[in-house]
Order: structure tokens, then sequence, then C-alpha cells
């Protein structure tokens, strides 16, 4: 470890860590700055980040120096400030101000480093500012406005070391250097939208979210990205009910900074179309649509002669998979599995994107769930067999297990969105959608992830963990865990391989501590 002083105060860190990051953790923010980024190489070409170290005779750009012992570094010297304005000054120089019509109004760091050290006359007239190209898209989600750029390089250091597509580079010279796409090519790697999230200033947008909201707004929920099983930590942007963006939150166990195109737009299918709304019965003309009293009386006299049959997700929460066995338990039903093998698989990448497009697999892996066959779902079929089928599509994903459902003597499906399973089913029960709820994804690390409630659900739709346990003492079991907490006490104490969670889940997670196989206690 090294003795440093930072401003006055002394602090101790390890040799040879980058100074920027050591004057963020001792002063508590971050110093001005453009082309700094922790996820990214080294560039030092802002020259924003200005300091005074004691036996240096000229200042030193914090991000390319690292920690030694004895430093003694300045941060808040009249020559320090002086530079830092003046650098400020020649990136502002041909910047067309245009922040009132400007996406990133709210959280462009030109914005917050002008109020900061800025000159307030300019010394330039607009018609002497060099012209650039604006309103570009280039790409399918990212727009280019390359006179707000600040060139930090940033969007070409993530092309070229993160996803290492290379489509994107700084082209002419001097004040005529802009960013702007390779000939021939288009911005169109599945991770363009980090490009958005890293640009310091409202050079690169998101084509997506453009002139959609302003951000000041927003509120942001910590949640985690149910598109695949890597679990990427994720924030999402909301106001009023409404869904607007979301971007990846920073775990350096799991995702590092970023998030990839295909999952951080799913947020789209929460207020969508198809969404299921209200608890429906199928009759001979169609469904009809019920209250939910009238629904879960439905259910009952559906169930009266017949043996459950109960299949899960591994869309569905742990907690929620834990309600469904304990239910099944309790009923003396079988519990078929969670997913139908081989299916809701993709290519993977070797940045983020699995080939399991579930998040929840190894969570219910861990719970003694195993994925079956189509064959296996027709076996299990009858006509005096319901089956109860918890946020899985089934028929969606063959036309086998399609057929099997047709010959169970009712299908019961809690679920989150119209589809062929909800169109087999007799009768609907809609349940929530990962951004309306809270509950734990156990990702292909064996991460145990917490993902919060952003938005409220459509008002006559109901938490999937509160209509197990209803259907339960509707039956005559009153004790079964109604609550998500409730839930996950339960399953802490009592399932092997989930002792971790009894000491709770911070914002990045926890990693179990068994991966051994179990039957859900009862």
């Amino acid at each position: 470890m090294a003795k440093i002083t930072i401003d006055g105060t002394e602090h101790e860190f390890e040799e040879g860590m980058n100074l920027f990051e050591a004057v963020r953790q001792a002063n508590g923010q971050p110093l001005p700055h453009f082309c700094y980024h922790p996820g990214l190489p080294i560039a030092g070409v802002c020259r924003m980040c200005q300091v005074e170290i004691e036996g240096v005779p000229k200042l030193v750009i914090a991000c390319n120096a690292q920690v030694r012992d004895g430093m003694v570094v300045r941060t808040d010297t009249d020559k320090v400030k002086e530079t830092v304005r003046t650098i400020l000054n020649f990136h502002l120089l041909h910047h067309p101000v245009d922040c009132p019509v400007c996406d990133q109004a709210g959280e462009c760091a030109l914005q917050d480093f002008y109020m900061d050290y800025g000159l307030y006359e300019p010394e330039i007239d607009q018609e002497e500012k060099i012209a650039k190209g604006k309103v570009k898209p280039i790409g399918d989600l990212v727009m280019l406005d390359a006179e707000r750029c600040v060139l930090c390089a940033r969007c070409t250091r993530f092309t070229s070391e993160i996803t290492k597509t290379h489509e994107l580079g700084i082209f002419n010279r001097g004040n005529h250097a802009e960013i702007d796409v390779a000939p021939g090519m288009t911005l169109d790697n599945n991770y363009s939208l980090n490009t958005v999230d890293i640009c310091p200033v409202g050079a690169l947008t998101s084509r997506d979210f453009r002139f959609k909201k302003r951000v000041w707004w927003l509120k942001d929920t910590e949640s985690i990205c149910d598109g695949c099983a890597t679990g990427c930590n994720s924030r999402l942007s909301h106001d009023d009910g409404v869904l607007y963006r979301a971007r990846p939150r920073p775990n350096p166990e799991v995702n590092q900074y970023w998030m990839c195109d295909h999952g951080r737009l799913l947020y789209k299918r929460v207020g969508s179309q198809d969404r299921l709304r209200q608890p429906s019965l199928r009759e001979a003309d169609g469904p009809r649509p019920i209250s939910w009293d009238g629904a879960l009386a439905e259910f009952e006299e559906l169930a009266a002669d017949r043996q459950l049959v109960f299949v899960g997700s591994p869309h569905a929460s742990l907690e929620e998979l834990h309600a469904l066995a304990r239910l099944a338990r309790a009923c003396e039903g079988t519990v078929l599995g969670h997913r139908l093998a081989g299916t809701e698989m993709g290519e993977a990448d070797d940045l983020l994107l699995s080939a399991d497009r579930t998040p929840n697999e190894e969570g219910a892996r861990r719970l003694g769930l195993e994925p079956f066959e189509p064959a296996a779902l027709a076996a299990a079929a009858g006509p005096d067999r319901m089956l109860v089928v918890l946020m899985n599509d089934l028929a969606a994903l063959s036309e086998e297990a399609a057929a099997a459902l047709d010959g169970f003597g009712a299908v019961v499906g809690l679920l989150t969105h119209e589809g062929p399973t909800a169109a087999r089913s007799t009768l609907v029960l809609p349940v929530w959608t990962t951004a309306e709820k809270e509950g734990l994804f156990v990702n292909r690390q064996g991460r145990a992830q917490v993902f919060h409630r952003a938005v409220d659900a459509p008002p006559h739709t109901r938490d999937a963990v509160e209509v197990l346990a209803e259907i339960g003492r509707r039956r005559g079991h009153e004790g079964l865990p109604s609550t998500v907490a409730a839930l996950r006490a339960e399953i802490a104490g009592t399932v092997d391989g989930f002792g971790a969670l009894a000491d709770g889940v911070g914002p990045e997670g926890v990693p179990l501590d068994s991966g051994e196989r179990t039957e859900v206690q009862s």
C-alpha cells in the first residue's frame, strides 16, 4: 500500500493504482474529464483531469498517472483551475451550443463542467464556427451529431477494444477532425447503444429514446436484464408509470459497464399491445373477461375432480418458482419441469450475450427443476388432468407442446402476454412482468441478483406469488408464503445451496454457496 496526500488529506491506496480513481475515491467525485472511462483503455486526449504533483514541474493528467508512496497531489489550485478552464474553452470553441434541442441536456458532462469552469463570454462568433455533419443515422439505433463531439475517442475505443468491430474512427485533422463510421460500414453490432451511454456530450444519441422524454423527469430503478442467462445489471428509466429506456448498471463481476442492444430494448414488452390486462375464461365464442374473484372461483371448479400438473419457467423469479413448487406439493400435484428442452436458445457472442435466452435457468436448476420434452408433456395430459402454466408460452415454442395442451381437461395460464398458450388456456390469470415486481434471478455464474419494481402493473393484473398463495388458501393450505420476502427467507433457510441469501443480496448480487441439485423442501 502507498500513502499519498490529496488536497491536504492523507490517504492509503494500492501502489500503482490509477491516480484518477484514487482522487475520485478520496474526494467523492471525479476530476473534470471527457475521455477517461474505467472500462476503456487510457487515451489521455481531452487533457481535462489536470493535477499538480509536488516535485513535478508541470501539471499532470491524472488518468495517465499512477499512485506512488509519498505522492502529494493538489486538484484545487488556481493553476489547475485556470488550465482546466482554458482546455474547456478549447473544447467549446466550435461547439454549436444547442443545448435546448439536445437530447443529452441534463446529463451532459460539457454542460456540467462549463457551469463549474466555463468562460462565459464566447471567444468566437457563431458564424465562424466550423460546420460538421448533423442528424446523421450511423446505425439502426444511433444518431450522430458531429458538431457536438469533443473527440474524446470513447466510442472509437469501444468499437476497437470492446466489440472489436472497428466501425468508428476519427477522420480529418485539426479543427476539422470528426468521428464517423468507416466507409462502407454502419454501426450495427449488438452493443451499439453503449456508445450512446459513454458519449459525454450529445454527439451520439439513441434513436429509440431520442426526443421521448427530458431526462430530468426520469427516475431510475435498479434491475436485472431478463434477456439471457448473463443477467446484466441494468437501470430502468421511467416516469408516470411508463418505461422509456434501459441502460447498463456497472457490475465488475457480471457485465462490467456494458449491456447488449437485444436486452436493453426488451423494456418495450412491458407496455406492449399484446400485454394481458384482465383475467379471462375461454368459452365457445372466445375468451370472456371476468373478475379476479370469478377467476379464482373458476379455478376451483376446474380443479375439483382433476389432478394438477404444474409447469414453471426460467423467466419466473426464484421466489415464484419456489412458490409454484410449494403449491404443487401441498396439492399433491406434479411439477413437470420448468422449460421445454432445447428451446429459447440462440447464438452467443464473446462479450455478454448468452446462448440461453432466459434469465433464471440456473436458479430453476438449483431448485431441482428440470427441462422436459414435449413427449413428457403429452404423457402427462388427460381429461382428468389440469395443467397450470407459470409464465411459459409452451405452445409458441413447439407444435408438439401445443398439441399436448389440447389433451388436458383444462389449462390455466399465469401469463404476462397474449400468445398461443394464452389462446389455448381455459383460464388466463394475468401476472406481473419483471419491471413490475421484485425478485431474484440466478445467472449462469450462479450469482443471485435482485431486481426491483420500477413501474406499477396494469390494475387488473396480480403478482404471481400472491396468486399462487391465494390458490393454495382456497384449497385449504393456509401456510403457503404469500410475499417475496417470506419466500426468499424460506429458500435461504430450507433449500440446500441457497444459504448465502440469508445475509441479504446487495446491488452486485451474491454468489450462491452451492451448486448441488436439491428437491424443494416443504
